[in-house]
């Protein structure tokens, strides 16, 4: 598995994690705030992806 798909497997991970802390905490913020950082990690990793191409 390459570099470029473990970060966007943890930016998944996140935008998961987000709509757990929105569903189950209740917690907007929280969740806006993970739902950002996962997309951005998840984008990052897209950007490695098409750099090794």
């Amino acid at each position: 598995m390459s570099f470029a798909k473990i970060v966007q497997l943890i930016g998944i991970i996140l935008v998961l994690n987000a709509l757990y802390f929105g569903i189950a905490k209740d917690s907007m913020k929280v969740e806006v705030l993970l739902l950002f950082i996962g997309g951005m990690v998840f984008y990052a990793g897209r950007i490695v992806e098409k750099r090794r191409k």
